[in-house]
């Protein structure tokens, strides 16, 4: 049975963007990185995606999605304020973060590896998520990032490089 799915990552640059695809019933983008000693939790909101995936052939799958860097929310307003800027994400020159699949293959049973390429500040990456997709069409994926990769602030002996994501995306029935 072929499930159409519509979701992802990462990620709106605002409506009509990406294709008319199945309706993202619920989406959830988290990320977590050590400021300080201290684990900084944070969210992004305000997913827009277009996925074409059949369990029966997921060489053929697309999945483009688009999240808008204005959405961040990290429990504190000024620092959200101050990743808007050109130091982090530059919101006014790049106001979105982009994620493309370039290839998926099965790694079992409902789970897969999907190959992306992730264009944060204008600056793309080749990043590989292993995701997993139910019954009740909802993907679960993790992946890292190396935030200096992508010119998000500059080296530091208290932030740390390393950026963990996670994304949660349940589409609407009958997608």
């Amino acid at each position: 049975m072929k499930i159409l799915l519509a979701i992802w990552l990462l990620l709106g640059l605002g409506a009509g963007l990406l294709p008319a695809g199945p309706a993202v019933e619920e989406a959830e983008i988290r990320f977590q990185i050590v400021n300080a000693g201290l684990t900084v939790e944070g969210t992004l909101t305000g997913l827009e995606a277009d996925v074409q995936f059949d369990p029966a052939h997921p060489e053929l799958a697309t999945i483009r999605a688009a999240v808008p860097v204005s959405s961040i929310r990290t429990g504190i307003g000024f620092r959200d304020q101050h990743l808007q800027k050109p130091d982090y994400f530059d919101a006014e020159k790049h106001p979105a973060i982009l994620l493309q699949s370039t290839a998926i293959r099965p790694t079992g049973r409902n789970q897969y590896e999907g190959q992306f390429r992730l264009t944060i500040k204008g600056i793309q990456h080749d990043v590989t998520m292993p995701f997993t997709v139910s019954a009740t069409n909802e993907l679960r994926g993790q992946l890292r990032l190396r935030r200096l990769d992508f010119n998000l602030g500059r080296p530091s002996s208290i932030l740390a490089d390393d950026v963990a994501v996670s994304i949660r995306v349940r589409l609407a029935k009958g997608s």
